[in-house]
């Protein structure tokens, strides 16, 4: 298994990029993929918090394919202003 060596949101490109300590990189291209999965404003703000704030459970969501679950459930536990 790769072990990550960094992972960031970078705003430049609207992606989550992460990089392995062999040198590999994957890079999620957010607005694409939240657009298919995010209904409602309270979703996506969801959705925004996780990828400013934590990007590898971002990452994580997306690989296992929980994302739009997880934007469900925590509906509304994030306002725009946090």
């Amino acid at each position: 298994m790769k072990k990550v060596s960094s992972c960031k949101f970078n705003i430049d490109t609207a992606s989550v990029e992460i990089k392995y300590t062999d040198g590999s990189q994957i890079s999620i291209y957010t607005p694409g993929l939240d657009a298919e999965i995010c209904p409602t404003i309270p979703m996506q703000t969801e959705i925004d918090w996780l990828i400013y704030n934590e990007p590898m459970t971002y990452a994580n969501l997306v690989f296992s394919g929980e994302l739009e679950q997880y934007a469900r459930d925590m509906e509304g536990t994030h306002g725009l202003e946090d």
